[in-house]
């Protein structure tokens, strides 16, 4: 900030004081030759004390009856030897619990880690319904022989998922996958 005259460079200090949330002073001039020359038009900025918000108090979510959706594979392009970095996508026709097309999915997933027990693998996953869409997160376990189980995150989404939170459990075979939907809210 040496390149700004005195005056801006107190204001662009009290600014960035200011949006950090902290308190802040007026700041001498660095150079002596700015400290000497008198600047009619400064005023000073008085100092200004924020006081922390009180913390929210959090009511316990409501519990949403769980609910679940059996997808099968339509596209699956997850290579035969995974490598860290490698990444695939899936494409998914989406059931409800009636074995009725309610929509479809999409996944993607990237490999974190491979080992020769399996592999880690990051991956976010859309199931879209007429209902709207629902967005999940995870990290899955792929060790031994499927089916592979783990938890992913409801990150939140749209029409009658719009707002919601929670989590889903996911259950991968190689050729299809159950979601059981666990929302908070």
């Amino acid at each position: 900030m040496s390149g700004f005259a005195p005056r801006r460079r107190r204001a662009m200090a009290a600014l960035v004081t200011a949006l950090s949330g902290a308190s802040f002073a007026v700041l001498p001039p660095i150079s002596a030759s700015a400290a000497t020359i008198p600047d009619a038009t400064t005023t000073a900025i008085p100092s200004i004390t924020l006081k922390p918000a009180a913390p929210a108090v959090q009511k316990p979510a409501a519990r949403v009856p769980e609910f679940v959706y059996y997808a099968q594979f339509l596209v699956n392009t997850r290579p035969p030897h995974v490598k860290p970095g490698d990444s695939w996508v899936a494409y998914l026709a989406l059931y409800d619990v009636r074995k009725n097309r309610v929509g479809d999915g999409s996944a993607r997933c990237t490999a974190a880690s491979v080992t020769r027990q399996g592999v880690i693998a990051q991956c976010t996953r859309v199931l879209r319904t007429k209902a709207g869409q629902l967005t999940l997160l995870g990290m899955d376990d792929r060790f031994g022989a499927p089916p592979w189980t783990s938890t992913a995150a409801i990150l939140g989404g749209t029409g009658r998922y719009a707002g919601m939170t929670g989590s889903a459990r996911v259950t991968v075979t190689q050729r299809d996958v159950v979601f059981r939907v666990h929302p908070l809210g």
